[in-house]
């Protein structure tokens, strides 16, 4: 394929999450009433919201880095959670442009500062990343189970959460050697089926902080979700709002999602009484977009906050997109090393 036919591609490729998320966000505000949203937002205590998704912030990324550290630690890297918590903070502010930019910093790290091989960082972050979807999708299988309308389709999340589950089991099981030997990939296959349940056991506080943020929140907003359906509902909200194809920093199919699930448990917020489905509609979305926008913000500063302190412990200063293209290119190596000791 020539060059220029490969370069469209991967524009294509990037903004292709960025086009379905704003198609998503279009409908949204195309079927919600503005005059009950601009309500909604302003019957909110937004002072009280802001504050409290700042504490919560942290709180969630001290939870994340203790779940990284534990992880970095089975595979017999002892990074310091001082040192850790500045560097996955700085990276929010990456994150925020590019989720896997921002994964590609911490494996700059990792390579730079930690002396771990690129390929073997790399694996390590790929395993972080897949606990983060399995435990979201685990958690959301319960709450898909009582979708209906336009996301009927969702009941059939539990069977191919556990059916997934299942086959990959029994793949680090038997260790096909196809794979076991990519070095990329040797890293889970380490884990076992033991690791990967003590990675979803410490990723576990991580979801609990999300939680209780959401839950606080739509209680701002008016949305007087119970605590049992929160449990039930919000993790399949987060992993709607985690699939980069549909949703770009909880911005998307999110609040479609979320209208489905939160809008019953709308009240008025001066007499406590449920109201008619346009005002609901218009609350949840007040609150989504409200958690999404605000998230932004407050990853950029605690991102500025840290990223000179992130430098000095061993941030690569080099783009975080030459740290993913460099790790690439080691995969492609990878690859053709494997095939050449196949067919030797």
């Amino acid at each position: 394929m020539p060059p220029s036919q490969v370069g469209v591609r991967v524009w294509l490729s990037r903004l292709a999450p960025y086009l379905i998320a704003a198609l998503a966000l279009a409908w949204v505000f195309h079927t919600t009433n503005l005059v009950a949203l601009k309500s909604a937002l302003a019957n909110a205590p937004i002072g009280k919201f802001v504050l409290f998704s700042a504490f919560i912030l942290v709180c969630n990324c001290a939870a994340d880095v203790f779940a990284m550290q534990r992880v970095f630690h089975w595979f017999g890297a002892d990074v310091p959670y001082r040192d850790l918590f500045i560097i996955r903070a700085s990276t929010y502010l990456l994150a925020v442009v590019n989720y896997h930019v921002g994964q590609a910093a911490i494996v700059g790290y990792l390579y730079r500062a930690r002396r771990v091989p690129l390929l073997k960082a790399t694996g390590w972050i790929l395993f972080i990343i897949g606990i983060n979807v399995g435990t979201l999708f685990l958690l959301a299988s319960v709450g898909a189970s009582k979708a209906s309308g336009a996301l009927v389709l969702l009941r059939w999340l539990p069977v191919v959460t556990v059916a997934g589950a299942v086959v990959w089991a029994l793949m680090l099981t038997v260790r096909p050697q196809v794979l076991v030997q990519r070095r990329i990939l040797a890293p889970l296959f380490e884990m076992g089926v033991v690791g990967h349940v003590r990675g979803v056991l410490v990723r576990l506080p991580h979801v609990g902080v999300l939680c209780l943020w959401h839950f606080v929140s739509l209680r701002l907003f008016s949305i007087n979700l119970p605590v049992l359906d929160a449990l039930v509902f919000l993790p399949i909200y987060f992993a709607a709002g985690s699939v980069p194809l549909i949703s770009m920093q909880g911005l998307g199919a999110a609040q479609l999602v979320a209208i489905q699930f939160f809008a019953p448990f709308a009240v008025s917020a001066v007499t406590g009484l449920p109201v008619d489905a346009t005002t609901a509609r218009a609350a949840v979305i007040a609150y989504s977009l409200s958690t999404s926008v605000v998230s932004i913000f407050l990853q950029v500063g605690l991102g500025l906050l840290c990223i000179r302190s992130a430098t000095k412990l061993g941030m690569p200063t080099e783009a975080p997109e030459q740290i993913e293209a460099a790790a690439a290119h080691a995969v492609v190596e990878d690859t053709h090393l494997h095939t050449r000791d196949a067919n030797s």
